[in-house]
């Protein structure tokens, strides 16, 4: 089974008495439809050690970083438009070699984040880049990259480090490659879609 969602549809779709349905309850009928339990999931996923109580608000669950991370791998995975990890080795590599090696340094001056990331780490960033943004041609990334290595060549204080310059998740999400991008001479990308940046954990 395949399932797909946009959430530009579920906010456009009406009941026949006009009322609509978020993204998360429309999940949460997708699997009463398919007929789970979902008391008895929550209760496995919290026996399991997938799921953890927040000791500061009873009622919120957190979910433990390796399954969250197995999610978001199996949600990239199970879309056709998104590129598989070997066709991203190369745009990884190129990537990389553009920031600098070594480490940033934090406030305090000490090397704390690498510049040019885990390869394991930028494919999977560019995995949820094309999910979210659509699929850019290789070329046209590498330029934006480019572009914004440039400017931080005399000084790369306020550089983002590689992974983040792809897609940082905090804080609603940030793309600085997004924003390059938008700034060069394209195309609209193809296969672009709607997709809940929540979900990308």
């Amino acid at each position: 089974m395949k399932i797909s969602i946009d959430e530009d549809v579920v906010a456009k779709c009406k009941t026949s008495d006009n009322k609509t349905l978020n993204i998360g309850e429309v999940l949460v009928c997708m699997m009463l439809k398919m007929g789970y339990n979902i008391y008895d999931i929550i209760d496995d996923l919290l026996f399991k050690g997938v799921l953890i109580r927040d000791n500061n608000t009873p009622d919120k669950l957190l979910i433990f970083t390796k399954y969250s991370r197995l999610v978001e791998t199996i949600i990239l995975r199970s879309d056709k438009s998104v590129p598989k990890e070997e066709e991203l080795t190369e745009l990884t590599l190129k990537l990389q070699a553009l920031f600098p090696q070594g480490s940033k340094r934090d406030d305090a001056g000490i090397p704390k984040w690498s510049w040019r990331g885990n390869k394991t780490d930028i494919i999977k960033r560019l995995q949820k880049f094309f999910k979210l943004y659509g699929n850019f041609p290789h070329e046209d990334i590498i330029r934006a990259a480019t572009n914004y290595v440039n400017k931080y060549k005399y000084d790369n204080k306020g550089m983002r480090i590689l992974p983040y310059f792809i897609y940082k998740e905090i804080d609603g999400g940030k793309s600085d490659l997004a924003t390059e991008l938008e700034m060069l001479d394209v195309e609209e990308p193809v296969n672009s879609q709607n997709f809940d940046t929540g979900t990308l954990l």
